[in-house]
């Protein structure tokens, strides 16, 4: 039965209503034998359908409440206007996949045009030492594969190793991979929206791709080809062993409004949040970020290798081993990043050995031109060093506020400019910025969240900026930034708070 064709013919078929057909999966009561075309003659097995060819339209329904065993692993492509969709039916928790120790518990292999909703994901292994994934996407010399949709599905418990990169068997709870070495391959369109991940290894949601050469990457395999139109967001993980969030080779990805909480757990070299690499103008906003490992280092945010117009904005980094890491490999290049309005608070310096790293840590790799770092807060209760450079990348900064430990902390950084930020218990804040406010910057409430480092009135931060040349035009929450006049030190525009 290997590859059967589906053609279900009869009135008593429930018809998709894009123009497919609907079968039906109850893992605990059906019927392989059965239809599989109505809940009452649903299949039984992930076997009997992972034999079946689907077809443009179609839809995979499982049976909520219920489990089934194994690796769903199903075969067909959808159209652009009919996607191949699998989902739930019924009332109750979402049907639950699990593999019990397989390389992928979800496995698309060379089609595209595919949604999976509202579905449960797990691989209860016991131990690790082998790379598993719970939705793994793979193209092999394919092409451009396009159109998928991950949304609402909960991914946990995928036992893994910190194995990440496209020369490797990726460990991960989401993961898209084109590989190959005949026909160019990759991505056009992948979704990931309103998921949770917990508890996976290697990466949390990643892009990765063995069709990376270019000059920007000039150690990269096979010539480029992009993964585009990604839009990661609103997506929540947790307890992850290595990265949260990666995207490589994307063209203008955008990630967005995501919350991590807990990564680098069971890491065995440097980790992110959230970063990119060989990619093209991502966008990195409204993303919370926190509790990453301090040994090894695991930063909120990362510029990293082959990175070209990387914007990072509005973001929240709270309780992690390292604010921004600004990294490249020895000879590669990147090309332009601009990190502003973004929020860090508490976080901690990484250990790197027995080192303690700043929470801006400049420094391995190539020099990066056109870095700029402006109207973002920084504030620590634990941290010693702020900002350290052990390169020559020489970042700008300008319109921040850096407010160290109580007892002080450093900012060392020869090669950077520095213009009208403002600097409290710091210890030895550059002789070069001329326009340098030494003050307490008056904070409502810091230590409370974003809205804690709005500035009471009389804040010495208000009015005390420089207009910077391609601003946003908006601050943290919202606000207008003045255009004809100084803005405020610091992520918030809005009206002083009287207290």
């Amino acid at each position: 039965m290997a590859g059967m064709t589906l053609g279900v013919s009869g009135t008593s078929a429930a018809a998709d209503s894009q123009g497919g057909q609907r079968y039906y999966l109850d893992c605990a009561a059906g019927n392989d034998a059965a239809a599989g075309t109505a809940q009452g003659s649903a299949w039984r097995t992930l076997d009997h359908v992972n034999a079946l060819v689907f077809h443009p339209g179609d839809s995979i329904l499982l049976r909520s409440g219920t489990t089934c065993q194994g690796t769903f692993s199903p075969k067909g492509s959808g159209t652009e206007d009919r996607p191949i969709v699998a989902g739930s039916y019924g009332s109750g928790a979402r049907p639950v996949i699990v593999a019990d120790g397989a390389r992928a518990v979800v496995f698309l292999h060379n089609v595209q045009y595919w949604e999976l909703r509202n579905l449960d994901i797990s691989d209860r292994a016991a131990g690790n030492g082998t790379s598993r994934t719970g939705i793994y996407v793979l193209l092999e010399d394919y092409g451009t594969g396009h159109h998928y949709v991950i949304d609402g599905v909960n991914v946990h418990h995928v036992v893994g190793i910190d194995a990440t990169g496209p020369a490797n068997e990726d460990s991960a709870g989401i993961l898209f991979k084109a590989t190959g070495s005949t026909v160019a391959t990759g991505f056009d369109g992948i979704q990931v929206t309103g998921n949770t991940v917990s508890g996976v290894d290697g990466y949390g949601i990643a892009t990765s791709s063995q069709w990376s050469l270019r000059p920007l990457l000039t150690s990269g395999t096979n010539t480029f080809v992009p993964i585009s139109h990604v839009r990661i967001a609103g997506n929540r993980l947790s307890d992850l062993g290595g990265d949260g969030i990666v995207v490589q080779n994307g063209i203008d990805p955008l990630v967005e409004g995501n919350v991590i909480d807990g990564f680098g757990k069971r890491a065995t070299a440097f980790h992110a949040g959230i970063w990119s690499w060989n990619s093209d103008r991502p966008v990195m906003q409204y993303n919370d970020v926190s509790h990453g490992s301090s040994s090894p280092p695991a930063f909120a945010f990362d510029v990293d290798i082959a990175a070209a117009g990387v914007l990072y904005q509005y973001n929240y980094s709270h309780e992690n081993a390292g604010f921004m890491l600004l990294c490249t490999n020895p000879g590669e290049k990147s090309a332009g990043a601009t990190i502003r309005y973004n929020v860090s608070e508490n976080d901690r310096g990484a250990l790197f050995g027995t080192t303690e790293l700043p929470l801006v840590t400049n420094g391995c790799g190539s020099v990066q031109p056109d870095v700029r770092f402006y109207n973002n807060v920084i504030h620590t209760k634990y941290a010693s060093g702020l900002i350290g450079n052990f390169g020559e990348t020489a970042v700008a900064y300008s319109n921040n506020i850096f407010s160290g430990k109580p007892g002080g902390s450093t900012i060392g950084d020869p090669m950077a400019s520095f213009d009208h930020n403002l600097y409290f218990n710091v210890t030895s804040a550059p002789t070069v910025d001329a326009h340098a406010v030494a003050a307490d910057p008056a904070f409502v409430r810091p230590g409370a969240g974003p809205l804690g480092y709005l500035l009471k009135c009389g804040s010495p931060a208000i009015g005390a900026g420089v207009l910077i040349a391609g601003d946003t035009g908006h601050d943290f929450l919202g606000f207008p930034v003045p255009h004809d006049a100084p803005p405020n030190i610091g992520p918030h525009q809005s009206p002083c708070v009287h207290v």
